[in-house]
């Protein structure tokens, strides 16, 4: 497949959203345990321009993203669990591309009731599964707190605290409260009419999406013995250490999690809101720039690849 060319965007220096450049790549070919996928659709993530920007570091030239939808036109040796012609979903790195080698564990069959573009929508789900379980350990009848509920993580963080069991608190802009209170979230607060910290008992656990001042002001709000997870900045183990916290950074992704976001999507229980569709392909930069600076909205935001 070498000799067959597709386009891709590929950044060659770390800057703004003009680095990334619209190319043509070789088709990479499986390897044991991996498939080719051609890429429907491809999620666009804050990760994405912030590696970008360089604040985290990649060999470049490099193809972003993290997460896509597609079908399989290829298996490498010794896959069985996925067929020519499957339409599936799940962790694809350099998903700004009409195709991508994946291993094959990674991916899961789209179910029927989603779209390609809500497919593509599905990769915070386990970020939040992962920070709410694996390492938060939240159960039934617990309290929680989830920061930005109506964010591209936050608003499926809702969906599966909700449907654990947990008393679900999300802060939000007034205008999205109605969306994630439909979500499951029992209690809604405008972070923007009060301070939230002021509007709030204290919980079992916080889940911060945001970081920075947000992290600070909420230890304050973890009942003693509870957990303060971000999935943002590191916490700081002196002011969790005060507060008789534990405070954690919480941006795991397992493969387990993903296993379990899996049979719940495939369920209906959760599903991912799309809230804004870029195409082709070329609208890369447009899509970057509005997960930066598009400023508070809900759900995730999507970079159309092909039909």
């Amino acid at each position: 497949m070498k000799d067959i060319h597709v386009q891709a965007i590929r950044v060659h220096a770390y800057g703004g959203s003009d680095q990334l450049r619209l190319e043509e790549v070789p088709v990479p070919a499986p390897g044991p345990g991996e498939v080719l996928i051609n890429i429907v659709a491809s999620g666009v993530n804050p990760i994405d321009w912030k590696i970008r920007e360089g604040f985290m570091q990649r060999p470049l030239p490099y193809i972003p993203g993290v997460e896509a939808s597609g079908v399989v036109v290829a298996l490498g040796e010794g896959v069985t669990n996925r067929k020519v012609g499957e339409a599936v979903y799940g962790a694809v790195d350099g998903s700004y591309a009409a195709c991508a080698v994946v291993p094959s564990e990674h991916l899961f069959p789209k179910p029927t009731h989603l779209s390609f573009e809500e497919a593509a929508a599905c990769g915070g789900a386990k970020t939040a599964w992962g920070a709410l379980f694996e390492v938060g350990k939240l159960e039934k009848g617990q309290r929680v707190l989830i920061h930005a509920g109506a964010g591209g993580v936050g608003h499926l963080a809702v969906q599966l605290a909700y449907h654990a069991g947990a008393y679900v608190i999300a802060t939000s802009a007034a205008e999205n409260a109605a969306f994630v209170a439909s979500l499951g979230a029992s209690e809604v607060i405008d972070y923007k009419i009060a301070p939230f910290e002021t509007q709030i008992a204290p919980v079992d656990a916080v889940l911060d999406t945001v970081g920075g001042d947000t992290l600070d002001r909420s230890y304050q709000l973890v009942k003693p013995g509870g957990v303060l997870l971000c999935l943002v900045n590191q916490p700081s183990p002196e002011k969790a250490a005060a507060a008789g916290i534990r405070a954690v950074w919480a941006g795991t992704k397992t493969l387990h999690a993903m296993q379990e976001v899996a049979k719940l999507l495939d369920k209906d229980l959760i599903r991912p809101y799309v809230r804004k569709v870029f195409a082709p392909l070329s609208s890369a930069a447009a899509a970057q720039d509005y997960s930066q600076l598009g400023g508070p909205g809900r759900g995730k935001i999507v970079l159309k690849i092909e039909e």
